[in-house]
């Protein structure tokens, strides 16, 4: 009850629909019950949202406070790199149509690496 989109939602409208739907559990206790919930939920919106004021939803948009934009910060735009043909072709080369490296492009040759490390019985 407490996300951003109940924001206009009062505290006594949220009190009161927690307290009708802690009734509905007690009802259906020992039961699988949240499918139940939401429908009992979706069911009687208009019967929880009745006691809502109407003023809240302006008081809540009017406390939005927009912050001004550093003038020089904002403008800087980031460069892309620049490639060289080459870097280009290389890349391409690298990668498949869809720009994705093939699978095992950075695999580890087992037997290579292990005789470069050498094994700890050689001690």
């Amino acid at each position: 009850m407490d996300a951003f989109f109940n924001n206009t939602i009062s505290s006594a409208v949220k009190q009161s629909i927690l307290d009708k739907l802690m009734v509905e559990v007690e009802a259906n206790l020992g039961t699988a019950m949240t499918y139940t919930l939401f429908e009992y939920a979706k069911d009687n919106k208009e019967l929880f949202m009745e006691n809502q004021p109407v003023n809240t939803v302006t008081s809540v948009s009017n406390s939005i406070v927009i912050g001004t934009p550093d003038g020089p910060a904002s403008k800087k735009k980031d460069k892309k790199e620049q490639l060289s043909k080459t870097q280009k072709r290389k890349l391409a080369d690298k990668t498949d149509h869809k720009g994705e490296l093939p699978r095992g492009w950075n695999w580890v040759d087992v037997i290579k690496h292990l005789s470069k490390t050498g094994s700890k019985d050689d001690e």
